[in-house]
């Protein structure tokens, strides 16, 4: 009899941290501050998010934005066309899986644990996603300062997880970097100080930039020309009369 009541009291024990472990994994941890949405208000915006997991390498592109979990998975938020892109890769760069989101506005992304924090900015919407592409909960962020201090943070090209350092930066002279709304290179910098370059497309922005230059010198050029020609020809005209 007595061990009956131990094996129940065992049993509750176990029931209740495993509602307990389900309902930490389903919280949602971020540090953005954030309001709660009604259920009909949450069922309302999950018809109008459309998030598409995908598994096949995507072409690489500029990073506008990335963040590293504790166990150096990183996220770098990317834009293609109408989509954006959120990729997910290990700290040696090789691609894991990646989230296809269509939306007219900008995101930005942060970790949380294994899953993925995803805020729409407009909306100033922040949804939950697991690596499956499931969301798992939805909250407001309100426009607070607060909330604006928090958002510069994550566009930070920085990130510190343990001794081991990660940014993203571009390598393409001073002129060129400045002329840029996008990151080519993540770099690791390992506890040895030993620097890892993980994720490269230097070269392809730079030529891009190199012939967006040259074609916009040729563009200025000829105006400058067509110009010089109609203030010459207005002259020419004055000094006939």
């Amino acid at each position: 009899m007595r061990t009956k009541y131990i094996y129940r009291f065992l049993s509750l024990v176990f029931v209740l941290l495993f509602l307990t472990g389900v309902l930490e994994t389903k919280a949602m941890n971020t540090g953005f501050a954030t309001e709660d949405f009604t259920e009909e208000k949450k069922a309302q915006i999950m018809e109008n998010i459309d998030i598409t997991l995908f598994t096949t390498t995507p072409q690489k592109r500029g990073i506008l934005c990335f963040d590293v979990n504790e166990k150096g998975m990183i996220a770098v938020y990317q834009e293609h066309s109408d989509n954006k892109e959120v990729c997910i890769y290990t700290s040696q760069g090789e691609f894991l899986y990646g989230y296809s989101i269509k939306t007219n506005g900008s995101i930005r992304v942060e970790w949380d644990n294994e899953n993925i924090n995803v805020l729409f900015v407009r909306g100033g919407i922040l949804a939950s996603v697991d690596p499956k592409g499931n969301i798992l909960d939805l909250k407001e962020v309100p426009s607070t300062v607060e909330n604006s201090i928090y958002l510069l943070d994550l566009e930070s090209t920085y990130r510190k997880v343990g001794e081991t350092k990660y940014r993203i930066r571009n390598d393409q002279g001073l002129i060129l970097n400045v002329l840029t709304f996008s990151f080519s290179q993540i770099v690791v910098m390992d506890p040895d100080g030993t620097e890892r370059i993980i994720y490269d497309i230097n070269t392809e922005q730079l030529i891009k930039k190199i012939l967006i230059l040259i074609l916009i010198s040729i563009c200025v050029t000829t105006v400058i020309v067509g110009i010089v020609r109609e203030f010459k020809k207005a002259q020419h005209k004055n000094n006939g009369e």
